[in-house]
C-alpha cells in the first residue's frame, strides 16, 4: 500500500559508530521524537537521536497532518471520566500544541503548506443530540458551535465545528527543523541500562533517556505491554471529490471520517483491534467511496496503526517514579501530531526543572478505575486467546492454501505460518510472536502476520514492520521434505 506522502523525502544519515555522551538520549524518529529534540536543543540542550530505521518512517508516515484540538465526541466523556480540572488540562494542552505549531511555523518561515481548517464533528440524522458535547467544550474553554454541516454528499442532523484548526505537510515541516541536530537512523536501540543507550555501533551515555517510539521499548517500569493496544484503521486518497470546508469526524466511532487536503480528499475509517481484521476492511472503504463519490479517482490507499492507552489519554512523563531519567510519550490514538507537541513541550519542562501546568493528566502513573476497567479485562481476554490458539488444531492444509493467500497450518506438533506467492512458491515461518509468545493470525488483506495481543506484525516473509516485537519471526527452511 502507498501512502500521501511517498512522494516525499527527508535528508538520510549516517550509522550510530561511535560511543558518545550527551544531555538527553532521544529514542525515536517519529513526530514526537523529532519535536521533542528539537525542543532541547534549541534550550541548549545536548542531543543525540537515535533512530532504528528512517526519520518519519514508522507510524509517522502513515499520518494525515491534522493538528487539532478536537478528537472526536470527547469532552463530555473527559469531564465524566477525569473531573472538571483535570478535563480543562487536557483540551487546553491540545489548544496550545495547535498555536504552538502555528508560531513555530510563522517564526521560522516554513514552506509546508499549512493551512487553516475548520474541524467538525457530525452526527446522523438518527444521531445523539451534539448539545451536551457543546455544553462540555464550552465549559473547558474550547471554541465550539453547533453548524449544520451543509455540503457533505449525506444527510446529518447538525455539526460540531472547532474553528481554526491546521494541516500541513508533515515532511516538509520536519525537514526545516532537521539542521543541526545530532541524528544517527539505522541505529536500533538494544539496551537501556541506568545512564547508557545501547546500540549495534555504539552507544549513548545521557542524563536523561526520552523513549518515544510508538510502542514503548522498555515495558519497565511501568508494564505498558498491559497498558496499551494497538488499533488499525484504513485510508483513501480521493481525487476529483467535491470539496469540502475542513474534515469531518464521524460521532458514531464506527463511521466515516473525511479530511480535505488541497484538491484530495481522504476518506477513513474501518478501525479495529490490530489482529482482527474482518478480511473487507479496504472493500467497504471503498464502496463508500463510490457511493458518496462516484466521480472520485483513488490516489493512494494505506492503513496506519494507533496506539491507545486505558482511558484513552496519552502517556508522556516519568516511566515510573523509581526511574525519574527515564522518559516515555505513548498512546496518542489517532492525534499523533497534536500530542507529538504536547509531548515536546512537556518533556523539555520536566527535564529542564520547570513546570508545567497540564503536566497530571499526562501522567503515566495516573489510574482511573471508570476509564480503565474495561481496557484492561479487554487487554486481558485477548492475551488468554492469543496463548490459547498455541494449542488449538490448526485447520488448513497447504493444499488449502491459494496462491497469494496464507494461513496457520500444522507440522509435525507445531503451528506454522504458511504464504503461498503468486507463482505458488510457498514461504513458512513460526507463527508466534516474538514478544509474548503469542499466537499470529494471518491477515489476508495486507499479506502481513499480526498479532492481536499487543499489535507487532510482520510481512508474508515473516519480516518486522511493527513493535514491540524485536525481532523478525523464525523461518522454517527444508519444511517440504516432509508431508504436512
Amino acid at each position: 500500500m502507498n501512502t500521501l506522502w511517498d512522494d516525499g523525502r527527508l535528508p538520510a544519515f549516517a550509522r550510530l559508530e561511535e560511543r558518545l555522551i550527551a544531555d538527553v538520549a532521544v529514542v525515536g524518529g517519529g513526530m514526537a521524537g523529532l519535536l521533542t529534540a528539537f525542543a532541547l536543543r534549541r534550550n541548549g540542550v545536548r542531543v543525540v537521536l537515535l533512530e532504528e530505521n528512517r526519520l518519519m518512517g514508522g507510524v509517522s508516515a502513515q499520518a494525515t497532518a491534522r493538528v487539532s484540538a478536537q478528537h472526536g465526541l470527547f469532552c463530555k466523556r473527559l469531564i465524566d471520566d477525569f473531573g472538571l480540572h483535570l478535563a480543562r488540562q487536557y483540551l487546553t494542552a491540545q489548544l496550545h500544541a495547535v498555536k504552538q505549531y502555528r508560531d513555530l511555523i510563522a517564526r521560522l518561515g516554513i514552506e509546508c503548506d499549512c493551512t487553516v481548517q475548520n474541524s467538525y464533528v457530525y452526527t446522523a440524522p438518527n444521531g445523539p443530540d451534539l448539545t451536551p458535547e457543546r455544553d462540555a467544550a464550552l465549559r473547558l474553554g474550547a471554541p465550539a458551535r453547533l453548524v449544520a454541516a451543509d455540503g457533505l454528499p449525506f444527510p446529518v442532523r447538525e455539526a460540531l465545528c472547532f474553528e481554526n484548526q491546521i494541516q500541513f505537510s508533515p515532511l516538509k515541516f520536519f525537514a526545516a527543523l532537521l539542521p543541526g541536530m545530532a541524528i544517527y537512523e539505522h541505529s536500533p536501540v538494544r539496551d537501556v541500562r541506568g545512564h547508557l543507550v545501547r546500540c549495534d555501533g555504539g552507544s549513548v551515555e545521557a542524563e536523561h533517556v526520552v523513549i518515544t517510539t510508538h510502542f514503548p521499548l522498555l515495558e519497565h517500569p511501568g508494564h505498558y505491554s498491559r497498558r496499551v493496544r494497538q488499533e488499525q484503521s484504513y485510508l483513501l486518497a480521493l481525487s476529483g471529490a467535491p470539496r469540502l470546508d475542513g474534515w469531518y469526524l464521524d460521532a458514531d466511532a464506527n463511521g466515516w471520517d473525511l479530511q480535505q487536503r488541497g484538491s484530495t480528499l481522504i476518506l477513513s475509517g474501518g478501525a479495529h483491534r490490530c489482529g482482527e481484521n474482518p478480511g473487507d476492511s479496504f472493500d467497504r472503504l471503498r464502496a463508500q467511496a463510490r457511493l458518496w463519490f462516484p466521480q472520485a479517482v483513488e490516489t493512494a490507499a494505506w492503513s496506519t496503526q494507533d496506539c491507545h492507552t486505558l482511558d484513552g489519554l496519552p502517556y508522556i512523563g516519568a516511566y515510573s517514579p523509581a526511574a525519574p531519567h527515564l522518559h516515555v510519550a505513548t498512546g496518542f490514538g489517532r492525534w499523533g501530531m497534536t500530542n507529538s507537541m504536547v509531548c515536546a513541550t512537556l518533556l523539555t519542562s520536566d527535564i529542564l526543572g520547570r513546570a508545567y501546568p497540564y503536566a497530571d493528566v499526562f501522567s503515566p502513573a495516573r489510574f482511573f478505575p471508570s476509564a480503565s476497567i474495561e481496557a484492561m479485562m479487554e487487554g486481558a481476554l485477548y492475551a488468554v486467546r492469543g496463548k490459547g490458539r498455541l494449542f488449538t488444531a490448526a485447520e488448513l492444509t497447504a493444499e488449502d492454501i491459494a496462491p497469494g493467500h496464507g494461513g496457520i497450518v500444522q507440522y509435525h506438533g507445531r503451528k506454522l505460518g504458511l504464504y503461498r506467492h503468486t507463482d505458488g512458491t510457498l514461504f513458512a515461518v513460526r507463527a508466534v510472536c516474538p514478544h509474548r509468545k503469542r499466537a499470529l493470525v494471518w491477515n489476508d488483506e495486507e499479506k502481513t502476520w499480526d498479532c492481536p495481543c499487543h499489535g507487532s506484525r510482520f510481512d508474508w516473509r515473516g519480516r518486522r514492520l511493527q513493535h514491540p516485537a524485536k525481532a523478525a519471526l523464525q523461518a522454517v527452511e527444508n519444511w517440504g521434505k516432509r508431508e504436512l
